[in-house]
């Protein structure tokens, strides 16, 4: 009787299609400008918070609406990012249908004005959220996660070990400075 031996590609085969899925296989977060982005995170992010803490000559306190908080880049589809991303909603692919984008096409976007991929930048805004929720309040860590659109505590912890090598609660004592509470709201 003759043994049925599995199906067997030769050496060619093999080395052929693994160059072929090579060529079309990318790793995220892989690209990078050839020149300085010219919208860096800092200079576009939209912060969570509206009003800022005023102190007086007299000592007394008020608190008084962010000046220039959404200020424009006048790239009307990527402001809209921003907006989106400022009111929580951090689904690219839902922003991308919205305009009739593809993936590919909110990433190119995202990538000239950045010089980050879209979702490196997605992740990036996320985390900046979260920084300023563990630096300026007391909330607890599963609700800096929520409002931050991290989503969970878990989520929270991963990301914080990713970028900064600690937990969320060592996070928020390593940024928190004297008189940071309350300073936003």
């Amino acid at each position: 009787m003759a043994r049925n031996k599995p199906y067997r590609r030769s050496r060619n085969e093999q080395n052929e299609s693994s160059a072929s899925e090579k060529r079309f296989r990318r790793s995220p977060g892989n690209r990078t400008l050839t020149v300085k982005p010219q919208y860096p995170l800092d200079k576009i992010y939209i912060t969570i918070f509206t009003e800022q803490r005023v102190c007086a000559p007299d000592g007394s306190a008020t608190y008084e609406p962010i000046p220039h908080r959404l200020a424009a880049t006048h790239v009307d589809m990527f402001d809209a990012l921003r907006v989106r991303l400022s009111e929580g909603n951090s689904s690219l692919k839902s922003f991308g249908d919205r305009y009739g984008l593809s993936p590919s096409d909110v990433n190119g976007l995202v990538l000239a004005l950045t010089g980050m991929e879209a979702s490196t930048f997605r992740i990036a805004w996320l985390m900046k959220r979260a920084d300023e929720l563990l630096r300026y309040t007391n909330l607890s860590i599963s609700e800096v996660a929520r409002q931050s659109g991290v989503g969970s505590t878990t989520n929270l912890f991963y990301a914080c070990q990713r970028d900064h090598h600690c937990a969320p609660t060592q996070r928020r004592a390593d940024l928190r400075e004297a008189n940071d509470l309350g300073r936003f709201r």
